[in-house]
């Protein structure tokens, strides 16, 4: 990123080797897109973008949608870093410093107990819905910069691998379901399909994970704005607040999956969901969000049994690699979804309950 230095010193108005770069370290793996940018004591992201044409029909490419759309998102009062300076033509970005640890580290770490972070979450959840609300009462300045994402296509794919993998844990299992039990299984498994599909999707960004949540004096902001489009909320959510930790390890172990999500943050959203955003009840939207969490952890052990069954293909070798040991992953995942205690649901219960059989 060399290269930008005279441009930004040009901007500020100061001499070159008033510039100084820093690496920045994610795990094991050295980002190659972002890095510190040091003026004096002052400290500042800068991003550089891989994809430098355009991405949404009205032409714009990334570092075009994300200046703009980080500007109407801090503009309007929501936790996302400044944008200082930017460049369509460099296709590169300068943001304010908001800290370099992310919720995805302190997921993975040993040094603090996970129930040190809950007011850090209540924090991170209050956010999270005003960053929804501002994409509410602003789509129409945020239409330009929405990417042609077919959620209901997605949410078919996972549907249709996770019954997929349900199947063969049953296969895996000494105790395989009996054609009843297979039976139920599909009209739980219908019934949950049938809640998600006809959920409304709302405006926000496409790239959620607990990567994009740094924090620093135990304030979180939200990072990451290149791609927006219309996604259901609570996969959002789901996907913000389990934590992956690819490439990442802990001084005794491997990073692992790691989940945020409880009862208490669940309700706390839902009650907000039914203030602000629809007339379903919070029960509603907690078995949304359960069932969506069951999702994410059916697709991690789809992934991995994909990535196992041909470990030469390039986007295999990379999973393998940022996950680590894929015995671990598997029974982490596979505690995920049947240990997980997120509502009150039926159709969602039930079919954890049938998982669990399976290892009984």
């Amino acid at each position: 990123m060399q290269h930008l230095i005279e441009p930004i010193a040009a901007h500020f108005k100061i001499d070159l080797d008033a510039l100084r770069l820093e690496p920045i370290q994610h795990g094991k793996r050295l980002r190659h897109n972002v890095c510190c940018l040091n003026i004096g004591t002052q400290k500042y992201l800068l991003k550089q973008y891989d994809i430098k044409t355009a991405v949404v029909e009205s032409g714009y490419t990334p570092c075009k949608i994300e200046t703009d759309v980080l500007s109407i998102l801090h503009r309007n009062g929501c936790e996302v870093p400044r944008v200082v300076w930017s460049s369509t033509a460099l296709h590169a970005l300068l943001l304010e410093w908001r800290g370099e640890q992310t919720l995805d580290a302190i997921a993975q770490s040993d040094e603090e107990p996970l129930s040190g972070v809950k007011s850090l979450l209540e924090r991170i959840l209050q956010k999270f819905c005003e960053i929804e609300s501002c994409f509410a009462l602003r789509a129409e300045h945020f239409a330009p910069y929405v990417f042609r994402y077919d959620a209901h296509a997605n949410l078919k794919d996972l549907l249709e691998r996770g019954i997929k993998v349900i199947g063969y844990l049953s296969h895996l299992s000494e105790k395989p379901m009996s054609s009843d039990l297979a039976d139920a299984l599909i009209e739980r498994w219908n019934a949950l399909a049938v809640r998600l599909q006809l959920a409304p999707t709302a405006l926000g960004g496409l790239d959620n994970n607990a990567r994009n949540v740094v924090i620093a004096d135990e304030a979180p902001t939200f990072i990451d704005f290149a791609s927006i489009g219309w996604n259901w909320q609570e996969i959002r959510l789901v996907q913000l607040l389990n934590s992956i930790g690819a490439f990442l390890s802990t001084p005794r172990e491997n990073a692992n999956f790691v989940s945020l999500l409880n009862r208490e943050l669940i309700n706390t959203y839902a009650e907000w969901v039914c203030a602000h955003r629809e007339t379903c009840s919070p029960a509603e939207i907690a078995a949304r969000v359960d069932a969506h969490h069951l999702l994410f952890y059916l697709s991690a052990i789809d992934q991995l049994l994909q990535a196992l069954a041909q470990p030469e293909a390039s986007e295999s070798k990379m999973l393998l690699d940022a996950w680590g040991d894929t015995k671990s992953r598997f029974q982490s995942a596979l505690t995920h979804i049947i240990d997980a205690d997120l509502s009150d649901d039926p159709d969602t219960t039930t079919i954890r309950e049938m998982i669990a059989s399976f290892r009984a």
